[in-house]
């Protein structure tokens, strides 16, 4: 049972994040602590995480965001939801004060642009439906399997309902991607899993995906070991998994090594591009090999002038020292 504090706080709140990909865009948390309860989720290790079963509500974030929007001297043009928590999250109170922080923002111009494995529900999508071209998603999702989804994220919205979510998105014309993150080699990244999501991805209207593998953090890795497992090979191995620094000292974590990464990701970039979908690694967890931004903030500004067609994704292998 998840227990709910409701605080209020002070501005400045949309701020920037310290990861690199999310650095030049205004952010924005209406929750420390999350409902729903991924099993790999990093917010775990974070000194401010109030604990699992808890989230601490900020209940003024809207007021606080409209009075920061009135009294910035250059209001920012988009705004990210959200770096450690989810504004989807199945809570009915979260998901208003979601809502209205989010309606502040379009109501004024500002673009928004969210990741989540949560609950779209109908308020949210008639909100969008009036401002299709300032909002930018992008949904979480690595599997159509019940049981993985129940292992390892328990309380995000089932697969099923992320798909159909998708597709009510693209119907309103709201740019849609997919990150298929985290990746769990042995569990998501076959191709048994794979290709019926990517299909199922591409029938739903998706042409673009990021993607990226599971990394294990100290603070959190006790709690997956179990869900995991060991395997025969280095690949499905975790105790065997070198440390790796992120892009930019953004923090790190034990993961498959870069050449493995690079070999599994770009047979997944094969698999997209079978269906149609074009899929990029996330460069912040992968500055070993790849070549582009995962896109978690949306399109550049200059989207709306050009084709997205035009975007080019790769790898690039770094040459021995």
């Amino acid at each position: 049972m998840v227990e709910v504090f409701v605080r209020e706080r002070k501005p400045p709140i949309l701020t920037p994040s310290s990861l690199p990909c999310l650095r030049n865009v205004a952010t924005v948390n209406v929750t420390a602590g999350c409902a729903l309860g991924c099993k790999y989720c990093y917010i775990q290790g974070y000194s401010h995480y109030p604990g699992a079963e808890r989230v601490i509500l900020y209940v003024n974030t809207p007021e606080v965001v409209a009075w920061e929007l009135e009294h910035k001297r250059k209001k920012p043009q988009r705004v990210y939801f959200s770096p450690s928590s989810d504004a989807f999250q199945y809570l009915p109170q979260v998901q208003d004060v979601s809502l209205r922080t989010m309606a502040v923002l379009l109501g004024a111009g500002v673009e928004v642009a969210f990741l989540t494995k949560g609950f779209i529900t109908r308020p949210f999508l008639e909100l969008f439906a009036d401002h299709v071209e300032r909002v930018f998603a992008q949904i979480g999702i690595t599997t159509l399997d019940q049981g993985l989804w129940r292992r390892f994220e328990p309380r995000t919205a089932p697969p099923y309902m992320r798909v159909a979510a998708i597709e009510e998105l693209v119907r309103l014309g709201v740019h849609t991607t997919v990150r298929l993150d985290p990746l769990i080699p042995g569990f998501t990244d076959s191709d048994e899993n794979l290709l019926p999501l990517l299909r199922a991805l591409a029938q739903a209207g998706i042409r673009e995906a990021a993607a990226s593998y599971l990394f294990l953090r100290p603070q959190f890795a006790g709690h997956i070991q179990s869900l995991i497992g060991t395997g025969e090979s280095v690949g499905a191995d975790h105790t065997l998994w070198p440390y790796q620094e992120f892009a930019e000292g953004s923090g790190g974590g034990t993961g498959l090594p870069p050449d493995e990464r690079a070999k599994r990701l770009e047979h997944l970039e094969a698999l997209g591009n079978s269906v149609g979908i074009r899929i990029r690694p996330c460069r912040c967890k992968n500055p070993e090999f790849a070549t582009e931004t995962c896109g978690i903030t949306g399109p550049p500004p200059s989207f709306r002038a050009c084709s997205p067609t035009q975007a080019t994704f790769g790898f690039h292998r770094s040459e021995p020292d």
